[in-house]
C-alpha cells in the first residue's frame, strides 16, 4: 500500500507506527506503572498529530503503476514504452489543457543524422536515433530528403567528405556528398553539401494528439501544475501547488522539458539544464516574386533550417524558416528581431540578395528548448532513486531522441519487470540497439548519473555474445 502523506517536513505517525512504538516500549522496558504511563503519552501524542493533520491521504484511485509528468513528445514516447510492457494503469500529468502545448506543438521538426568532423558521441548516437525515428514515427514523416549544407562551399571536397562519412558509418545510400550543380538538379538550389535521401520532418503535435486521443480520462490529468515530488516507503508522491497529493506510484517519469529541473531539485537532484528560446518564422511571398526562383524542393539544414515552401490556394507561397537560438530566454512572445535573424540566415544560406520588400512574416511558432550543459539528452533511471526516470534535454533533436528513448525505456522496463526489481544503477539497452552500435560508453553518456555529485556512470546492461 502507498504511504501516508506529510503535513510538513515533520513526519505524521500512522496508527500502525503508534502500535509499533507501544510494542517496542513493552519489549525494552520492565513492566510497571512507568511503562504504562510512557505508552499512554505516546498514544496521546500520536493521536493528536493524526487528528490535527490535514486529510491528505492518498486514495486507491491516486495510486498508479506509473506516473508521467509531461504531455509533449518526451511523455508520448514514454507512454508508448509503458503500453509495450502492459503497464496500462498510468497517469499523465501536464500543465497544458491539451497535449503538446510547449515546444512539441509544431508540425515541422526536422530530422537527419548529425554530421561532424569525427565519430563523436553525438554523431554515433544521432545515427542510431535517426534509424529509430524513421520506424517509430513513420506515419508522421514528411519530405523527400534533407540537404545539409557544406560549412565552406568554396573548399567543399567531395572525395574527402565522402571518405569521412564512410569512416563514420554512413553509406552512399543514406548520405550522398553532392556538388552545387548536382544539388541544383536534385534539390532545386545550387548549394553543395550532404544529401540525406531518407531525411525529413515530423509533425510532433499530431503524434501527441493522436496518442492522447487513445487514453481514458483516468489516464490523464491536464491543466495541472506539479510543484514537487517526494520518495517515501518505496513510493513516489506527486504534489500540486496546494501541497496536496495528486498521485502515488512506484515509477515516476519526469518528461516535462525544463520543468524537470525544479522537480528534480525537490528530490535533491541538481541537473545543469538551461532554457533556449527558439522562434520559427513563416514567411509569405507572391508567385511572381524573385524568392520563388530560389526556393528549394527539399528541406535545407545549415546555420538555420527551412522546409520546402508551400503553395497556397491563391498562388502565393508560405515558407517555414528557423529557428532562432536565444540562450537563457523563456519569452514565448513573437520577436520581430527573430524574424529578421531567420530571414538573414536564410539569405546567407541561399546566397541570394532578393528584395526584402517581396517577403514578409505571416506566422510564427515560439518554443523553449531544454538543453543540458553537454548538449546531449538526459534519459534513463536515476542512480540512488529507485523508480525515478528522466527524459529531458532533447534540444533541437526531439524527433530522434524521443524515438531512441522509446526503445530504450521499452527494453529497460521489460528487464525490470522480469527481475521484479528497479535497476536504477544500470540502463538495459537491448539486443537490437546494441547490434546497431549502442555501446556501453554511449549509453553512459545519456544517463542522469553523469551529472550527479559523487556518482559514477555504471555500465549499462548489454547482451552478451
Amino acid at each position: 500500500m502507498p504511504p501516508a502523506a506529510t503535513k510538513s517536513a515533520a513526519r505524521i505517525p500512522t496508527a500502525i507506527e503508534t502500535v509499533l512504538k507501544v510494542i517496542d516500549i513493552f519489549r525494552t522496558r520492565p513492566v510497571g506503572p512507568e511503562t504504562h504511563i510512557s505508552c499512554i503519552k505516546v498514544v496521546d501524542f500520536d493521536q493528536t498529530c493524526i487528528i490535527k493533520a490535514p486529510m491528505n491521504m492518498p486514495t486507491l484511485s491516486q495510486t498508479h503503476e506509473a506516473i508521467v509528468i509531461g504531455g509533449g513528445i518526451a511523455g508520448a514516447s514514454i507512454i508508448k514504452s509503458l503500453k509495450n510492457n502492459h503497464l496500462n494503469n498510468f497517469l499523465v500529468i501536464d500543465l497544458g489543457n491539451s497535449p503538446a502545448q510547449g515546444t512539441s506543438g509544431h508540425d515541422g521538426a526536422l530530422c537527419h543524422p548529425y554530421v561532424g568532423r569525427g565519430a563523436s558521441r553525438l554523431q554515433r548516437l544521432s545515427m542510431i536515433a535517426f534509424n529509430e525515428a524513421k520506424q517509430i514515427w513513420a506515419n508522421y514523416w514528411s519530405g523527400k530528403g534533407v540537404l545539409h549544407l557544406a560549412r565552406n562551399a568554396e573548399n567543399h571536397d567531395k572525395k574527402l567528405m565522402s571518405e569521412r562519412l564512410l569512416s563514420q558509418g554512413f553509406s552512399f545510400d543514406n548520405a550522398q556528398v553532392i556538388s552545387s550543380n548536382e544539388a541544383k538538379v536534385l534539390c532545386g538550389v545550387s548549394l553543395a553539401g550532404t544529401f540525406f535521401p531518407e531525411g525529413g520532418w515530423v509533425n510532433l503535435k499530431q503524434i501527441c494528439e493522436d496518442l492522447f486521443s487513445e487514453l481514458t480520462d483516468q489516464q490523464t490529468m491536464m491543466s495541472c501544475t506539479v510543484k514537487k515530488i517526494a520518495y517515501r516507503d518505496k513510493y513516489w508522491l506527486v504534489y500540486d501547488e496546494e501541497q496536496k497529493i495528486i498521485g502515488v506510484t512506484p515509477r515516476l517519469f519526469l518528461a516535462n522539458g525544463l520543468g524537470v529541473k525544479s522537480l528534480a531539485a525537490s528530490a535533491n537532484i541538481d541537473l545543469p539544464l538551461k532554457p533556449v528560446r527558439g522562434q520559427l518564422s513563416t514567411f509569405g511571398y507572391k508567385k511572381g516574386s524573385p524568392w520563388a526562383n530560389c526556393q528549394p524542393r527539399v528541406a535545407l539544414s545549415g546555420k538555420a533550417y527551412c522546409l520546402p515552401p508551400i503553395e497556397m490556394n491563391d498562388g502565393s507561397y508560405q515558407w517555414m524558416v528557423g529557428s532562432s537560438y536565444d540562450e537563457h530566454e523563456e519569452d514565448l512572445s513573437v520577436w520581430d528581431q527573430s524574424h529578421q535573424e531567420n530571414l538573414s540566415l536564410i539569405q546567407e544560406m541561399l546566397g541570394t540578395k532578393c528584395d526584402l520588400a517581396e517577403i514578409e512574416p505571416v506566422d510564427a511558432f515560439v518554443g523553449i528548448r531544454c538543453v543540458a550543459s553537454d548538449r546531449l539528452p538526459i534519459m534513463g533511471p536515476v542512480k540512488g532513486h529507485p523508480g525515478l526516470y528522466i527524459l529531458t534535454s532533447l534540444g533541437s533533436r526531439g524527433v530522434m531522441w524521443s524515438a531512441l528513448a522509446h526503445q530504450m525505456f521499452t527494453e529497460h522496463l521489460a528487464e525490470e519487470l522480469r527481475h521484479s526489481a528497479f535497476l536504477e544503477t544500470r540502463f538495459f539497452a537491448g539486443a537490437r540497439l546494441a547490434g546497431l552500435g549502442l555501446s556501453e560508453d554511449l549509453v553512459s553518456a545519456l544517463l542522469p548519473a553523469r551529472f550527479l555529485a559523487g556518482a559514477s556512470n555504471s555500465k549499462p546492461i548489454l547482451p552478451s555474445g
